[in-house]
């Protein structure tokens, strides 16, 4: 009788910890020595850790700021060009001549002349062009800025997603840990139902079998038992590896606060997202970034005015010394004529490319409304599931509780007990698993509506 209470306060308290659907994996501080041997890590710090540290937002920011050079290099290209010159060179020309010349005895004599000429020439000189006109800038310039705001939102994008990325795998933890709870739960009450067969087969009550049917049933919950703890300790490393911890850096997560769980009407999340998500604005930025290009083409077909100024000062010294100085300007008209008919084709690709970008958005409106809808219906699923797994739950512990008894009283055989027990476990993993996957279901949809921890996005983006 005493065995017999101690199992009716156990289910007692499975009724409550499930019904209530308070699946806390902190409680299992005691029973895991990693938790309590490392420290504790919450989903706030998480997500602080992985802006600090993770490499594709890292790598994002370093794109934005290389975007930000992309208006200097515009404005670069029709600024003034100011090229200088020098040259230095120096010559010596010895020349010899042989004379004969007859002397009054009438011999002749021959007498060697030279001439040495030295020369030093110098000059320097600058260079100036300055485009006065040229069409092709102002494309060129509002691509860059347009280049500049897209990188930003791809910045903001790639924080939203890591973000998300953090998330889903701390909750895979947190499960991964109820289930591990659930799952040693369930080989102690395995074991004692192979215990209580046993005294009864001791006594005569039940054959062999029984005891050893339980036994095969203590052995599967102990091999679910093993693969549930090293799928755990792969989640584990997984979000390790996501914060950049070191390996095998022993740590444990806490329960998230509460989330907010009212769900808005499909058109009101639809909307939200097309006004939010930056891959789509990404998207609608890009067939501007065409028209731009478009405009870079056809830019080539105007004149361009260029003025021009040169200035040398020489300087001859040696034999003779002279210094010139002298300086021109220009101003010159280049007029494109005609140059095989490369800008036509270009121009004619742009246009092609314009119509290809409006339909990739919206082929990417069309995806952004079928993540909205499907993560609509996720949450709406699983808002309609968790009261029915909270119910299936105290079911199944009654159930199993019931032939307990009647199991004890020789009234239920050990095989209606343990498929009941087998029940009792499945269900309690069932709602361990689903009380996780809405709280991930929930960010998700914030995530497809491009709202996700919006506070830290801005916070973190560039200005």
């Amino acid at each position: 009788m005493a065995i017999m209470r101690a199992r009716s306060s156990r289910c007692g308290f499975f009724r409550l910890w499930w019904v209530f659907g308070c699946v806390v994996a902190s409680t299992s501080l005691a029973k895991d020595p990693a938790k309590a041997a490392g420290g504790l890590i919450t989903l706030e710090q998480a997500y602080d850790m992985a802006l600090e540290t993770d490499q594709s937002i890292r790598t994002a920011y370093w794109e934005v700021r290389k975007a930000d050079l992309l208006p200097w290099g515009a404005l670069a290209k029709i600024g003034p060009q100011i090229n200088g010159s020098a040259t230095y060179y120096r010559s010596e020309t010895n020349m010899g001549t042989t004379v004969i010349e007859k002397s009054p005895t009438g011999l002749k004599i021959f007498a060697d002349q030279s001439a040495l000429s030295r020369a030093g020439y110098a000059q320097a000189g600058i260079t100036a062009q300055q485009s006065l006109i040229d069409f092709t800038f102002f494309p060129t310039y509002r691509l860059a800025k347009l280049s500049k705001v897209a990188t930003r939102l791809a910045h903001q994008f790639t924080i939203r997603e890591t973000l998300y990325g953090v998330a889903s795998a701390y909750f895979a933890v947190i499960k991964q840990q109820s289930l591990v709870n659930v799952n040693r739960d369930a080989l102690l009450l395995t074991e004692g139902q192979r215990d209580l067969a046993q005294k009864r087969m001791n006594v005569g009550e039940v054959t062999r079998t029984d005891v050893l049917r339980a036994q095969v049933t203590v052995e599967a919950a102990r091999q679910t038992l093993a693969q549930s703890e090293s799928t755990l300790e792969m989640n584990r490393n997984t979000l390790a590896n996501i914060l950049n911890q070191a390996p095998n850096t022993p740590f444990s997560v806490a329960e998230p606060a509460t989330y907010p769980t009212s769900l808005p009407s499909f058109n009101d999340l639809l909307s939200r997202a097309y006004g939010h998500r930056e891959d789509l604005r990404v998207k609608e930025i890009a067939i501007d970034q065409d028209i731009a290009r478009r405009g870079q083409v056809l830019g080539q077909f105007f004149p361009k005015i260029v003025a021009e100024f040169d200035s040398a000062l020489a300087h001859t010294s040696g034999t003779s010394n002279s210094s010139t100085t002298d300086w021109q300007a220009t101003l010159s008209v280049q007029v494109p004529i005609f140059n095989g008919g490369q800008r036509q084709v270009d121009l004619r690709t742009a246009d092609y490319q314009i119509q290809e970008t409006r339909l990739a958005k919206e082929l990417a409106a069309k995806t952004v409304e079928a993540e909205v809808k499907q993560a609509w219906l996720n949450v709406r699923t699983f808002e309609q599931t968790l009261k029915a797994a909270r119910v299936q739950v105290v079911a199944a512990e009654q159930s199993y509780h019931d032939l307990q008894i009647q199991y004890r009283a020789g009234t239920a055989t050990s095989v209606d007990l343990l498929s009941a027990l087998n029940d009792f476990n499945t269900a309690r993993q069932n709602l361990a698993g689903q009380t996780y996957d809405y709280q991930v279901a929930l960010r998700n949809l914030e995530v497809v509506s491009g709202v996700f921890q919006e506070p830290r996005v801005q916070r973190i983006s560039i200005r």
